[in-house]
């Protein structure tokens, strides 16, 4: 090797480095995963389970006077969840303060929609549904399926609902607030 110090030094430093960063409390390079997010599946993979999910509606119908969803179940994750999945696939915006990586999500929630498979699943006549009203004051109102059904395709495309089954019905739909 032609500059032996040179190298010793460099090593040196950057060890000093490493070890300032973890006396001074920072988080380390490797990330946390919490176990809960390692599968990511969601909780109504199998069609016709009782569950709470998120998912987009891609086609709301009526046949025969029974309303329809077409539901394409996502996972829709906030906060450290958030952060970790968009690390994992390279989505997380990084940011370098006070000489730390700090990475985030934008607007703190990240949606996973790894394989679209649309659900066609029927409405219950006493399904509640629930959208929030954007003009004005912003608050939750509860809605009928007709007036949900002249909504715009751009409303269903990115929208994301709180869809709620049980035995495979349909039993709410709840619109999920995105900032």
């Amino acid at each position: 090797m032609k500059y032996p110090t040179f190298a010793a030094a460099l090593l040196l430093t950057l060890a000093a480095c490493r070890s300032e960063q973890e006396s001074a409390g920072a988080v380390s390079y490797e990330e946390r995963i919490p176990a809960t997010l390692k599968s990511e599946t969601s909780a109504t993979e199998a069609v016709g389970a009782t569950a709470r999910s998120h998912g987009y509606l891609r086609r709301f119908s009526q046949r025969q006077g029974q309303y329809y969803a077409s539901v394409d179940y996502i996972q829709f994750l906030d906060g450290k969840a958030a952060v970790a999945a968009a690390r994992r696939r390279g989505d997380a915006l990084a940011e370098v303060v006070k000489g730390d990586t700090v990475y985030s999500v934008f607007n703190d929630y990240y949606i996973i929609n790894d394989t679209p498979s649309p659900r066609t699943l029927p409405l219950s006549a006493t399904a509640v549904i629930r959208l929030w009203r954007q003009s004005g004051e912003l608050r939750q109102y509860l809605t009928t399926p007709a007036e949900l059904r002249a909504q715009s395709p751009d409303f269903f495309r990115s929208t994301p609902f709180i869809v709620e089954t049980k035995d495979g019905v349909i039993t709410g739909l709840t619109q999920q607030f995105i900032p």
